[in-house]
């Protein structure tokens, strides 16, 4: 496992004004998240918006082939529909403005945005097929939800990207294979984003016996350390990584070490 690091990730969970979205998002009666609204084979393809996504399109048209649901994170959604790849589901627990990823229009994707997306998400998506579900998270939105009389909220990590486990799993997938998620950036130290998005204040991660170095931001490096908690959170789970990044580079040390994969 990574050793924690010192990091204030406060600011990329922006607490504040949270509780006001929760609210908002409940007053416009949406559909709420259901078990099953996919059919499958057990497989849940999620992909994430890392640069290595570019090199992935054949393996996740290969994927849809076979009927596996994708589910897009953030900027895989439009790069994937400007591929002729229409995602399954677009995921979000970001409270942050987010509309910048979802430009493309798709009238076959089901949007599970959570209830603590903001109000502009849902304004912008208000004539496609919108699905809502409960994030677990801070207390302050915890009490939100239970004063307008949520029982269920599924918890799980700080990233869409992780999250999209966790809701996968409360669907009943148990496999997971992931596209785009590498939690680094590209080989040229800058791109984190497959859109060719760049990154601002960086720090080097070096992961197991091998050594190999990986160059990340902050909220990129938190990432990967929650990461190594999807197993201690739904034992059972299988996990594949697609690509040569932070996260693949964890689950082969994982591999190595005899531990859940």
């Amino acid at each position: 496992m990574l050793r924690p690091l010192a990091f204030d990730t406060s600011t990329f969970n922006v607490p504040q004004g949270i509780t006001e979205n929760i609210e908002s998002c409940i007053k416009r009666g949406l559909p709420e998240l259901l078990p099953a609204i996919c059919s499958h084979d057990g497989t849940f393809v999620i992909a994430g918006s890392g640069p290595s996504l570019a090199d992935q399109l054949d393996e996740i048209r290969a994927e849809k082939e076979k009927g596996r649901p994708i589910c897009a994170v953030k900027a895989a959604h439009d790069f994937l529909l400007s591929h002729d790849i229409e995602p399954d589901l677009f995921l979000s627990i970001d409270p942050r403005d987010r509309r910048s990823n979802v430009q493309r229009a798709s009238e076959n994707t089901v949007y599970l945005l959570s209830s603590r997306c903001c109000p502009q998400l849902f304004d912008h998506l208000k004539d496609r097929y919108v699905m809502v579900f409960h994030a677990a998270s801070s207390q302050e939105e915890n009490d939100c939800l239970q004063k307008h009389g949520v029982k269920f909220a599924i918890g799980g990590t700080s990233t869409s990207g992780l999250r999209a486990v966790n809701v996968g799993h409360f669907m009943g997938y148990r496999k997971f294979v992931m596209y785009g998620m590498d939690s680094c950036n590209a080989p040229d130290g800058i791109t984190k984003r497959v859109d060719g998005s760049l990154t601002g204040q960086t720090t080097d991660v070096i992961v197991g016996a091998s050594g190999k170095k990986f160059i990340a931001n902050v909220a990129m490096a938190q990432q990967a350390i929650d990461f190594q908690q999807l197993w201690v959170m739904l034992p059972g789970i299988n996990v594949e990584v697609k690509g040569n990044g932070l996260l693949a580079a964890i689950l082969e040390e994982r591999k190595r070490l005899g531990m859940p994969t």
